[in-house]
């Protein structure tokens, strides 16, 4: 009844369609309503139903992609497509939560061409197709990081850049730039990061606090990295003070990819990188404690799979510095355990750099050397 009710919004949908954000604005709150009232046993059967509802409205657009290329003109269809668009891709958002990438990456294969064809053409319509493209480039960047395509991940933040311009919309714009910035980082080039970061600083003051506060994260973890020890802090200390109370009332939530999850994985890992180039500060026991933050049940909204592995393989990666074998042992299980189930290389790449670790510091433990078998198993997708 819910999907009907929430299938039925879309298609009459036609009041803000143009420069608004409204109806995915609408249907995000509904699906954030619906999760809150998941049953506290974590009931499979709403599990199941709730991804299968997801994955319908994912699918709604696709059926309109033909009629729209064959179409000479724009009219009533267009209006469909997109408002169509706008419901998958804030269903595909909602997806990204859970460890069913294969139907994200299935889905936006199906009709992303058909959106981008409608973003570059000059039409009433314009602004509202791009600022969906950009976003659908976006997961598209996200899937190809854990299938372990940097050249296809960097192609997509690229081209939601471009599509964020077309869109003329600061906040858009700003959340293409940080993506692209942590695509820069994983490449190898912090310092292009930390560019595109300020760039997207550069519309601090006509984009809402939760952005702002990843930037300000981001660039955290560039800091240390660099050694600019005291700009890591005062950067980490930003972040924290804008991050809202409630991020899930941030305008820019459904597509900012900064959950309070996300804050503790970016804040952790800025203080291991302080461990790293600052030793005998204890900061390795500052990233143990904020990284342990992801195990809180009042986390809310619930904490994505993807950046719940991701977590456990940095926290392996801290008990190695802390010279904790038993803690490290649990963490990489876990981090392997969620590599696949993701099928994602990048969170399994991660687990092989925390072992590298543990090796050097415990070359000769059986404990650490029988992990080896474990990593040897491939990752499927």
């Amino acid at each position: 009844m819910r999907l009907a009710h929430l299938t039925t919004t879309v298609d009459q949908w036609r009041g803000e369609l143009f420069g608004s954000d409204g109806l995915q604005a609408l249907l995000h709150q509904e699906l954030l309503m619906s999760d809150a009232g998941e049953p506290e046993s974590g009931n499979n059967a709403h599990v199941l139903s709730r991804r299968e509802a997801l994955a319908a409205l994912a699918a709604l657009p696709l059926a309109l992609c033909t009629s729209i290329q064959q179409s000479l003109t724009f009219g009533a269809t267009t209006e469909l497509f997109i408002a169509r668009c706008g419901a998958s891709l804030t269903a595909c958002w909602h997806l990204l939560r859970g460890s069913d990438l294969d139907t994200v990456d299935r889905m936006l294969s199906g009709y992303l061409l058909t959106l981008d064809a409608l973003a570059r053409q000059q039409s009433r319509y314009q602004q509202a197709a791009a600022r969906l493209a950009s976003q659908a480039h976006r997961i598209s960047g996200i899937v190809a990081l854990h299938r372990s395509s940097l050249h296809a991940r960097l192609r997509h933040y690229q081209q939601a850049l471009y599509y964020a311009g077309l869109a003329a919309d600061p906040s858009t714009e700003a959340s293409s730039m940080l993506s692209l910035g942590y695509a820069s980082y994983y490449a190898g080039d912090p310092e292009r990061a930390a560019r595109t970061y300020e760039g997207a600083l550069a519309h601090e003051r006509s984009i809402p606090p939760l952005l702002r506060a990843r930037a300000y994260a981001e660039l955290a973890k560039i800091h240390a990295e660099m050694q600019r020890e005291q700009a890591a802090l005062q950067a980490i200390a930003l972040a924290e003070d804008l991050y809202p109370e409630h991020p899930e009332h941030d305008p820019t939530f459904l597509y900012a990819e900064f959950t309070p999850s996300s804050l503790i994985l970016e804040k952790g890992l800025a203080y291991m990188a302080l461990a790293e180039q600052a030793p005998g500060h204890g900061y390795e026991h500052a990233a143990w404690a904020i990284f342990e933050e992801i195990k809180r049940s009042s986390v809310w909204p619930p904490v994505p799979d993807r950046i719940r592995f991701e977590v456990m393989n940095h926290q392996a990666e801290a008990a190695v510095l802390l010279n904790d074998l038993d803690a490290f042992e649990v963490c990489l299980n876990r981090g392997l355990d969620g590599a696949a189930l993701l099928k994602s290389h990048q969170r399994h790449r991660e687990a092989c750099v925390a072992w590298r670790r543990a090796m050097r510091v415990w070359p000769d433990e059986p404990r650490v050397k029988v992990l080896e078998d474990r990593l040897r198993s491939p990752v499927g997708g």
